[in-house]
């Protein structure tokens, strides 16, 4: 999946829709960070939310963030 990076929240999103998508809960991905369901919730959405939280979230689904660039043309 390609998602051209307009912003943060955009890329929550996605990560909301893997989730729902994979029928994986916020639990369990807290389960697998170590951490309380709230904890993961603060961590989505801290203001300062950023690739290496993007990261640790998806790699706890099971996916790995690919960051490309494309010259724009």
């Amino acid at each position: 999946m390609n998602i051209i990076y307009k912003s943060n929240d955009q890329i929550l999103t996605e990560i909301k829709k893997l989730m729902i998508e994979n029928k994986i809960t916020q639990r369990t991905i807290a389960n697998k960070l170590g951490i309380k369901p709230q904890g993961l919730t603060k961590l989505m959405n801290k203001k300062n939310f950023g690739f290496e939280d993007a990261q640790k979230i998806l790699s706890a689904m099971g996916y790995d963030l690919i960051i490309d660039f494309q010259k724009i043309e």
